[in-house]
């Protein structure tokens, strides 16, 4: 289920009135900034008219309002600096559609009345929240409502503890708005010869007797991984280990050490899919996966992968390894592959290309639309999971791994 929710900014009033439309776009400007580079991929968002928004989060059931007190205080400084607390709040409606597009008609008056006195508003269901660079509230239902709320202190890293698995990242990058959205995660036993691979072609992967293996030990050391970063975390998961249920079996002692706050953080990146997966091997696929993974991920290696024989949002993507090739026969793999993008479209599933290892490529890659990349071309091997941040296709790729560095590429970039 989607969460979704309408975002209402408030300004005082005489403030409001003074500035007219051109405080309304100042407005949308700042808060459509920052949700451009803070509520990234797959949650979306979207203006609704002056001083609303939209926000939705495929992988949640309600949202963290927590998430948006920065905005607040960064609309209370941009605009009328700290000197001046109180001249704008927020309101955040999480409900059913009919709900959120009533919720944006709402006249601020009202909207401030319920806030200053609570309540509810005749006729809107929901959760409604006020949100201020002080912290939340629940103003409704009434059986939630309280007192405001201080935004938690961050989480800190814990102590390292040495279990032998050292791992190495690599980022993937939303083509469509030029953003880093996560990582995929490798791991090894420290000393070993060689990192395995699920990005880098079908020579670089787990032999399949390996293949259980390699992917338990990256998911333990995906828990660290967690910690301090944010974007999803992509893990390798062998389609041919999963649909034994013996060996399946053993995945799961492994995958409930995950912790569960971080689990809608967590992408299930399925290797060696065969073309033409049976409806009950999807089904049971995906059942197994659900209470670990917020997203699911079918990498195949034949462009004409039969995406009609799928059911609608069957998973969430399928991603295309390039084969171990020319690179023309690689470019005419990712345009034979995007030719069913209607298909997918249909299918509501994402069309992504991995193993991208030449500009040619990922030029083509960008040129077809393709929304999602990885590979050489895209990213080096990072020691720490890619920060979600906006990186343009002409500085690809990334090769810097501190977060300092990303930051300053960010606003390079913006």
């Amino acid at each position: 289920m989607t969460a979704m929710a309408c975002l209402r900014v408030l300004i005082e009033p005489s403030r409001a009135a003074a500035g007219g439309d051109a405080l309304a776009a100042l407005v949308n400007k700042v808060a459509g900034a920052f949700l451009e580079t803070r509520w990234l991929w797959p949650r979306r968002h979207g203006e609704i008219a002056a001083y609303a928004f939209l926000l939705a989060d495929p992988r949640a059931t309600k949202l963290d309002p927590f998430e948006l007190t920065d905005l607040s205080e960064e609309l209370q400084t941009k605009l009328f600096g700290a000197s001046e607390a109180g001249a704008i709040c927020m309101a955040l409606l999480e409900g059913e559609q009919e709900m959120i597009t009533r919720f944006a008609t709402i006249e601020p008056t009202e909207l401030r009345r319920v806030l200053a006195e609570g309540g509810t508003i005749e006729g809107l269901a929901g959760r409604l929240t006020e949100i201020t660079p002080r912290g939340v509230r629940v103003v409704s239902p009434p059986a939630e409502a309280g007192p405001m709320r201080s935004p938690a202190a961050p989480r800190r890293a814990p102590p390292p503890v040495d279990d032998g698995i050292e791992a190495t990242y690599r980022a993937v990058w939303y083509s469509l708005k030029e953003t880093f959205i996560g990582s995929g995660l490798v791991a090894r036993n420290r000393g070993a010869r060689r990192f395995f691979s699920t990005i880098d072609g079908h020579a670089e992967m787990p032999h399949p007797d390996m293949a259980a293996e390699f992917d338990m030990m990256c998911i333990k050391a995906a828990s660290r991984a967690l910690v301090g970063t944010e974007g999803l975390l992509f893990l390798p998961i062998s389609f041919s280990s999963t649909i034994h249920r013996p060996t399946r079996e053993a995945y799961i002692d492994v995958l409930e050490s995950l912790p569960h706050e971080g689990r809608s953080r967590l992408a299930a990146a399925v290797y060696d899919v065969p073309r033409a997966p049976t409806f009950a091997a999807v089904r049971q696929l995906r059942a197994f996966l659900a209470p670990y993974f917020s997203f699911v991920d079918l990498q195949v290696s034949d462009p004409d992968f039969q995406i009609d024989a799928l059911m609608m949002e069957a998973v969430n993507s399928v991603t295309l390894s390039l084969p171990d090739t020319d690179e023309g026969g690689r470019m005419a793999a990712v345009t034979r592959f995007m030719t069913n993008r209607d298909a997918y479209h249909r299918r509501r599933i994402w069309p992504a290309v991995t193993n991208v290892r030449t500009r040619r490529e990922l030029d083509l890659c960008i040129k077809q639309r393709v929304p999602f990349l990885s590979g050489k071309a895209v990213c080096d091997h990072l020691v720490a999971p890619a920060d979600p941040v906006r990186y343009v296709a002409a500085r690809l790729p990334l090769r810097e791994t501190g977060a300092h560095t990303m930051a300053q590429q960010s606003a390079i970039s913006l």
